[in-house]
């Protein structure tokens, strides 16, 4: 008897630690919490909790230069490259309460955009992410997220290439959803930060209930599945007259027309030259047709010219994606050589002349882009002091007052203004029986 009480007095005992031990950790979420709720933030809030040594160590940390073991495509060498993946609390809060935790990895996302002192993140949940995080979409879970900081345009307005997804949202085109949100990291205002879509077998099983795929970037580069149907299509376009009736219905069984239309018409418009050599995706399913993925759009409206690449607003991009000579910018003649030969169709040529004029004067019209830039301004304009103060210290080229943001937002306004017409006289210029 005396024995069990013993026993019974300390399991008591370790009953009482643990009780404290539980409620010393939830505690330590407290005073996060509290500062989000008293921060008083419009967006929504992202508090990510990592190990401090593996983002930050010199050897080790993900975040920082550091002793350079990896390196990017310019032989550039630092931590950042590695593509490691470290692990991570995630917790999402809307309107100051906690509506998600989730335990996953994270690792450093972008291309030259890791060398920001605010970085891009790709986040994997250990098992899904449950929130419905995008208003316009049905979907309540995610494996995988992007954490965004809008690319090189983190320089500028913050927001360039979600405008231009939102644009075209209505369209054929595969998208990335866009939420601007609030990130603390390890408990310390870490700034805005774009939650987006991630494309990948998720995103295609979200929006086209398809599991088995091929998808390709660049020039032919296997993301998923194989190449063998995508060379297939290259070689047939190459050895065949594509005015001709039967290889043209080839085609249309095996290509998305009305989705490759609205894609150029996009890429296009956005004077987008950071394209078509690069950042661009496009896949297939077994049974289905070639689609194309709008992805990284961040040179586009206005962006460049920048870094040796043509752009603004007045640069005639269609006659760069349609380029057959040798070149060093991103329109070599592998990568504009779909168009040039889908062009060679006559019932082609006419149907993406009168598509992109109707999208000039609809989605692309001055009036509707103006109301959205001002939309996707004021969902963040609350928090761009904060964000500004946060980053503008640590990088002379970044923002230094809203005074300046307003003016990088003034050029996606004048290039909203312009654009239009100038692409319509492109149009006339490259085929000048239209009127």
């Amino acid at each position: 008897m005396l024995n069990s009480i013993k026993i019974n007095r300390t399991d008591f005992i370790k009953g009482i630690i643990l009780i404290f031990f539980v409620f010393s950790c939830s505690n330590k979420k407290i005073p996060i919490q509290n500062k989000i709720v008293s921060e008083g933030h419009k967006l929504p809030v992202i508090s990510i909790k990592v190990d401090s040594i593996s983002l930050f160590d010199d050897s080790l940390g993900i975040y920082v230069k550091g002793i350079g073991s990896a390196q990017n495509w310019q032989g550039i060498k630092a931590n950042y490259f590695s593509g490691e993946k470290i692990k991570m609390d995630f917790d999402y809060f809307v309107n100051g309460k906690l509506v998600m935790q989730q335990k996953g990895k994270m690792k450093v996302s972008g291309g030259g955009s890791r060398k920001q002192p605010q970085k891009s993140f790709n986040i994997k949940a250990n098992e899904s992410f449950d929130y419905p995080f995008f208003k316009n979409l049905p979907f309540k879970n995610y494996k995988n997220l992007r954490l965004r900081v809008s690319g090189q345009d983190w320089r500028e307005t913050h927001l360039r290439d979600a405008l231009m997804h939102n644009l075209v949202i209505n369209t054929n085109i595969d998208i990335q959803a866009y939420q601007p949100a609030v990130m603390y990291l390890n408990g310390k205002y870490w700034g805005i930060y774009n939650i987006r879509e991630k494309f990948n077998k998720n995103y295609i099983f979200h929006h086209h209930n398809v599991e088995k795929i091929d998808a390709l970037e660049q020039n032919s580069k296997i993301i998923y599945g194989d190449d063998k149907a995508y060379n297939e299509l290259l070689d047939f376009i190459r050895n065949k007259n594509l005015n001709d009736n039967k290889n043209w219905e080839w085609i249309e069984k095996n290509v998305d027309i009305n989705n490759f239309i609205d894609y150029y018409c996009a890429q296009i418009y956005f004077a987008n030259t950071d394209w078509p050599g690069n950042n661009i995706k496009y896949w297939k399913s077994s049974t289905g047709k070639w689609r194309w993925f709008l992805h990284d759009t961040d040179m586009g409206f206005a962006f460049a010219p920048m870094w040796e690449h043509p752009g603004g607003i007045e640069h005639n991009t269609l006659k760069f994606a349609l380029n057959d000579s040798i070149s060093k910018n991103h329109n070599k003649p592998w990568s504009t050589l779909l168009f040039r030969k889908f062009l060679e169709n006559d019932q082609f040529k006419k149907d993406f002349v009168k598509k992109f004029y109707l999208h000039l004067n609809t989605i692309f019209k001055t009036e509707r882009v103006l109301v959205v830039i001002d939309s996707l301004a004021s969902n963040v304009a609350s928090e761009m002091p904060k964000h500004i103060d946060r980053w503008k210290k640590e990088a002379d080229y970044f923002l230094q007052s809203i005074n300046d943001w307003e003016r990088e937002l003034e050029i996606l306004r004048d290039f909203a203004r312009k654009r239009p017409e100038i692409v319509k006289s492109h149009l006339q210029r490259e085929f000048n029986f239209i009127k």
